[in-house]
């Protein structure tokens, strides 16, 4: 009897410590489960936005609060249930709607807060810091080009010709990379070219913000300032990369900068032109990757309008698109590992507004570089070698038809 009494108590020492090994190992995974995950710790001192990612086995309570002497102002929180400046939201479960956003930073000084993830008792926080300006006021105050990359869709530069190679990066759909590149032209105040990846998800979604600003990479005296329409003649101020193009919050902003723009008549903009790109936009939603190059010619020009602080621009005197489609594993560029080629040129005046106008207007990317001048995709020999590359620049496959 005193052995059955003595393996009783045994037996239940050994469960209340398995119980409390259970319960132990079960707060254990509650507090593993809580988590807050931020894609980009530290931004660009421009304004941007990008998602959180919440992991939690309950309800959860997200603040952002100040880090040290810095306020936190200039960051806030949006769900896709409301996009007013929040810097406390709840929810439940696991969560990857909810963005942090922040303002740009006008200071030089980096700045930095704190986001609070709580649930349960427990909570997990990570810092969130943005870059400071080297800009005054917001502006750069030295013209200079971005280091070259080899990005796809870029054209070639030329060293000491007098424009500038210039790339803007943006949270495109919750990622960070690069939004668009541009070669300016400080004189004639117009990017000669515009280049730039596309497919459904740089498209992504949004709306068009109207936004029309500075370029925060160029010095103002080097760039039109275009936040009411061009004085001295009736044009509209023409994107290089549409808006439509680039729904993202962030990178739509930055095709309103008086960069993005030229002088365009109404007559071109507004009828054939919007039918290429809207075209363009089509055919990058049936392709991994469409890489454009929207360009203008100002070689022969001779009318000129002004910004609105009287700055004189030149007015192209035509504009072109030349475009590289990727698609792998596909019936298309059969013979060239998946790339196809086509371009398209327009004299600086009005058209008949129909596809076949539009596409008796395209040519090989070989055709389009002798006559603007400009070698394109001066990297897609080193991805598929010279001997395709130059029979993707000289036919026009039928996927284009």
């Amino acid at each position: 009897m005193k052995f059955s009494g003595i393996k009783n108590y045994v037996i239940l020492f050994l469960t209340l410590f398995g119980l409390s090994l259970l319960l132990s190992s079960g707060c254990k995974k509650d507090k593993e489960e809580l988590s807050l995950s931020i894609l980009l710790p530290e931004a660009e001192y421009i304004a941007g936005s990008q998602f959180l990612t919440i992991k939690a086995s309950g309800d959860w309570t997200l603040t952002i609060g100040s880090s040290g002497t810095s306020s936190a102002e200039w960051a806030w929180l949006t769900s896709y249930s409301s996009n007013d400046r929040q810097i406390s939201l709840r929810g439940s479960g696991n969560a990857s709607n909810i963005a942090l956003n922040w303002d740009e930073n006008d200071s030089q000084d980096l700045r930095s807060c704190i986001l609070t993830l709580s649930s349960k008792g427990e909570r997990v926080q990570q810092n969130f810091s943005q870059k400071g300006s080297d800009k005054i006021g917001g502006i750069a105050t030295e013209l200079k080009s971005d280091k070259l990359t080899n990005w796809l869709e870029l054209p070639a530069t030329k060293e000491g010709d007098g424009l500038y190679f210039i790339t803007h990066s943006a949270t495109i759909g919750g990622k960070y990379g690069r939004n668009y590149s541009f070669y300016w032209d400080p004189k004639a105040l117009v990017a000669h070219w515009v280049a730039y990846p596309l497919n459904r998800g740089l498209i992504s979604s949004g709306s068009r913000t109207d936004l029309w600003d500075l370029n925060p990479k160029v010095p103002r005296q080097y760039q039109p300032v275009l936040l009411r329409g061009y004085s001295g003649g009736s044009f509209q101020r023409g994107h290089q990369l549409p808006s439509a193009d680039r729904y993202s919050y962030e990178a739509n902003v930055q095709t309103f900068y008086g960069t993005n723009i030229t002088p365009q008549r109404g007559a071109l903009n507004e009828n054939i032109w919007a039918t290429l790109e809207t075209t363009v936009r089509d055919w990058s939603k049936n392709l991994d990757t469409l890489y454009v190059v929207t360009g203008c010619v100002i070689e022969g020009s001779t009318e000129f309008v002004n910004d609105n602080e009287g700055k004189r621009v030149t007015v192209p005197t035509g504009y072109y698109k030349a475009l590289l489609g990727y698609k792998q594993n596909a019936s298309i560029g059969g013979s060239t590992k998946g790339f196809v080629g086509i371009a398209f040129y327009f004299d600086h005046k009005g058209y008949s507004n129909d596809y076949t106008t539009m596409m008796k207007q395209s040519m090989t990317i070989s055709a389009l570089e002798k006559k603007v001048g400009v070698d394109f995709f001066v990297n897609l020999p080193a991805k598929i070698g010279a001997d395709l590359a130059q029979k993707v620049e000289t036919g026009i496959d039928p996927f284009w038809k």
